[in-house]
């Protein structure tokens, strides 16, 4: 890959990781979806080191069209576990961006994330925060990059959550 090459690619990555964080906090989950491939993932390992998704639990592990039904869950006036609507503030740090010899991926992008969440109720809310590593692995396409695989792997992935209702 070529410097002038990659540094175009380091740059919309970056700009794309960032994007996708600001489209999760304003709650604009359909278009969160749209940013994946049709063939993309979503996983958040339920153990540390985890490489295998198939042969071992995970928190997620998700295709777009399971995504999809998850989405359609969270916008549906009773959805419980969404209501109040949780607030969110992703930070999103630390980001590398590598080109890929995997086929059908172009580069690999690993970041710091924290995700801060805050539900409101009349006992004077709930707040938590999640803290991890993300892998995406990313294709660009005619309409931008798209997310093949985005991989989650929380501080605290073996210490049980209750109920991720917003994808982190």
């Amino acid at each position: 890959m070529n410097a002038a090459f990659e540094g175009d690619v380091k740059s919309a990555a970056e700009a794309f990781l960032l994007e996708e964080a600001r489209l999760l906090d304003a709650g604009r989950f359909e278009e969160w979806l749209a940013l994946f491939a049709e063939d993309g993932f979503y996983w958040v390992p339920a153990a540390p080191g985890q490489t295998d998704p198939l042969n071992h639990l995970s928190i997620f592990y998700e295709d777009k069209s399971v995504l999809a039904m998850r989405i359609r869950r969270l916008s549906h006036p009773r959805a419980y576990s969404a209501l109040p609507a949780p607030r969110t503030a992703h930070l999103v740090g630390s980001i590398s961006v590598s080109g890929s010899a995997e086929p059908g991926i172009d580069c690999e992008c690993r970041s710091t994330v924290m995700v801060a969440e805050y539900r409101p109720s009349a006992a004077g809310g709930e707040r938590r925060l999640w803290a991890g590593q993300q892998t995406h692995k990313l294709r660009r396409t005619g309409q931008g990059l798209r997310i093949v695989l985005k991989r989650v792997d929380l501080i605290d992935c073996d210490a049980a959550h209750g109920i991720l209702a917003v994808p982190l």
